[in-house]
């Protein structure tokens, strides 16, 4: 199965895809993003690889973010969808201590709000106790 990447921006809600090119290998997505991506120089972005829809998602390493973002890695991170939607579903819920589990995780590049704004992509429906 061939994939597609594209940029995502999060600074906007709900994320939007930025107007570059698709590429059929992360590579010159991650060169674009480290050479700063015109109008989103200090905003915060990822990279999605589609076989539409979206089915995974690469946050790149900590020097190619701003300095606000909570993560810290040297090379792109990547998940798949399906922890993607395990993590909505974590913080979205009922259970207090599952929200804390989730809270406490290994997830710095995943925090609710990222995933919030990554709702359309995801295809994932927030409850309205959770919205921020």
């Amino acid at each position: 199965m061939s994939s597609t990447y594209r940029i995502l921006c999060l600074s906007h809600d709900p994320a939007i895809t930025i107007d570059t090119p698709d590429w059929n290998r992360p590579e010159p997505a991650e060169t674009a993003i480290r050479e700063g991506v015109d109008g989103h120089h200090t905003c915060d972005l990822m990279i999605g690889r589609y076989s539409y829809p979206l089915v995974g998602l690469g946050c790149p390493p900590t020097r190619d973010q701003p300095a606000t973002m909570p993560c810290c890695h040297g090379v792109t991170m990547w998940t798949d969808k399906e922890w993607l939607l395990l993590l909505a579903a974590s913080y979205q819920s009922d259970d207090p201590d599952v929200r804390k589990a989730v809270e406490r995780g290994s997830h710095h590049c995943l925090p609710w709000e990222r995933l919030r704004r990554l709702r359309v992509e995801l295809d994932i429906t927030v409850k309205e106790a959770t919205r921020g």
